[in-house]
């Protein structure tokens, strides 16, 4: 009894005194771990293993030489130049590992390893080849060996008293350092392919309109879309262009192959609705038509083959006009024309002036109801007004100029069915008004443009008269559409549309 609580009283001491230096023990433990990690960390927070073993033919990286504590510098590892640790053969190796930082240094890593032989390869032993005894000599006879006399023990073995086994004391090992498992690298994030480019792109020759997305397709949201290069397009054939795709910070240049093609057809209209020409007058197809086309030039002419517009027979006539570019692209008009004819015409009086009204820009009279008055001047034959006379014969003519003193303009009325009246002679400060009859003016003209005899009463020689829309149309410049006074008493339509040749 008394050696038991003595046996109590002593694991009570020993416990109490562990449980004092139990703390003091896991603070120097503590201390020497933080040590040892800042060694191993060094400035970049790897270091090399100690006492790499790998076993034979196993697949190897950089990780499996170097310990990574931390990825603040985010190291990159390699083997230098590329070359490999080998494990084929069973031995003691050094290779060496580069790691490369995010702040643009590196840091060379040389580690000694050793590659264990693989236990489930079983090695095959070497052959032992038997000697053959010599020609001539017997073999040797084998000497049996000398009998060993056996040794009989004491029948009565003396046992010494058995010592009691001392139990060993376990050393305690503190917690080994856990070794912080390699962070892999990020991988390289993927290129965003903004946009692609097209395949079989044709453009037209000269086109100056157009624009990227002609080239290449968005293949995101957002994508803005310039061209890098300018496209050629005055020049048939295969180019290249380049478009910049972007999208906030990223960016991609596409080189993009394309044709340039001639296909547009020459755009062709003619300068009149309606063409007034005079018998055996000579008019060319360029004359009678507005032509052009991308590719700058355009050959205009008749699709009969004739050179000249047939104007032999007095009436309503029509032809083909065709328009063709360098490439051969054609397009068509059907050209409307009329031959018109001088001969007798119905006639109203010569339209009155108001003196006391009129000025040098505005000029105020009367002539016949619901027609056109026109006021065109004697000398270059400029158009300065053209007004509708109202319904009781009153109108006011708006000049686009001022007259100048002693200035002499034409007045002359015409109705919608071609009917014209007497040509009043305004000279500006003036107020004698000399009529001039108009069967003199157009006998004049019928004697100096057509080979006609003066106006008679043969119903041959009448004029057909045209019907004119409400809207007259306005009429050209003086250089290329000069309106004569003999045009004034042909027809409304006449004067419109009757060009004198220069």
């Amino acid at each position: 009894m008394y050696m038991k609580e003595k046996t109590i009283s002593i694991m009570l001491v020993c416990g109490l005194t562990f449980s004092t230096v139990s703390p003091v023990f896991a603070e120097e433990m503590t201390s020497q771990q933080d040590t040892q990690q800042q060694l191993v960390l060094g400035n970049h927070g790897i270091e090399a293993k100690q006492n790499v073993q790998i076993t034979q033919g196993r697949h190897i990286t950089p990780t499996d030489f170097v310990q990574i504590y931390s990825q603040k510098y985010k190291p990159q590892l390699t083997f230098k130049d590329g070359v490999v640790a080998s494990t084929e053969t069973v031995g003691t190796f050094e290779t060496t590992i580069v790691a490369e930082y995010n702040d643009g240094t590196t840091e060379e890593f040389t580690v000694s390893y050793t590659i264990l032989a693989d236990p489930s390869i079983t090695p095959d032993p070497d052959p032992v080849t038997p000697t053959d005894p010599e020609e001539g000599q017997e073999p040797a006879t084998p000497v049996d060996p000398e009998p060993v006399t056996p040794v009989t023990p004491d029948p009565e073995p003396t046992n010494p008293e058995p010592e009691t086994p001392v139990t060993p004391v376990q050393p305690v090992d503190p917690d080994p350092v856990k070794p912080v498992d390699p962070v892999k690298p990020d991988p390289k994030p993927e290129v965003t392919v903004l946009a692609t480019a097209k395949t079989n792109v044709t453009v037209e020759l000269n086109d100056s309109a157009l624009l990227p997305s002609q080239f290449v397709s968005r293949n995101a949201h957002n994508v803005k879309l310039s061209f890098n290069t300018q496209p050629v397009t005055n020049t048939l054939g295969t180019h290249s262009v380049q478009i910049l795709a972007s999208k906030g910070s990223a960016t991609q240049t596409i080189t993009v192959n394309y044709t340039v093609v001639d296909t547009t057809k020459p755009f062709i209209q003619p300068q009149e609705d309606i063409f007034y020409v005079w018998p055996n007058d000579e008019w060319t197809a360029e004359e009678l038509v507005t032509a052009t086309d991308n590719s700058g030039f355009v050959k205009v002419y008749f699709q009969n083959g004739q050179t000249l517009l047939d104007t032999t027979t007095p009436g309503a006539h029509s032809t083909v006009i065709v328009a063709e570019d360098a490439n051969g692209n054609i397009s068509t008009i059907d050209f409307q024309y009329q031959v018109i004819s001088v001969a007798g015409m119905m006639l109203y009086s010569s339209p009155t002036v108001n003196f006391d009204k009129s000025t040098d820009t505005d000029i105020y009279g009367g002539t016949e109801p619901d027609t056109t008055l026109f006021v065109i001047t004697e000398d270059s034959e400029e158009l300065l007004a053209e007004t509708r006379v109202d319904y009781s014969g009153a109108y006011h003519a708006v000049l686009s100029r001022p007259l100048q003193p002693g200035e002499t303009a034409y007045l002359i009325a015409v109705d919608d069915n071609g009917g014209v009246s007497d040509v009043t002679h305004y000279t500006y400060g003036s107020k004698q008004v000399p009529e001039v009859k108009a069967e003199s003016i157009v006998k004049s003209a019928t004697d100096s443009q057509t080979t006609a005899a003066t106006p008679n009463n043969d119903p041959s020689n009448e004029i057909v008269a045209a019907k004119v829309d409400k809207d007259l149309p306005k009429t050209g410049d003086s250089s290329s559409k000069g309106l004569t006074v003999i045009g004034l008493l042909l027809s409304a339509t006449a004067l419109l549309y009757l060009r004198k040749r220069s």
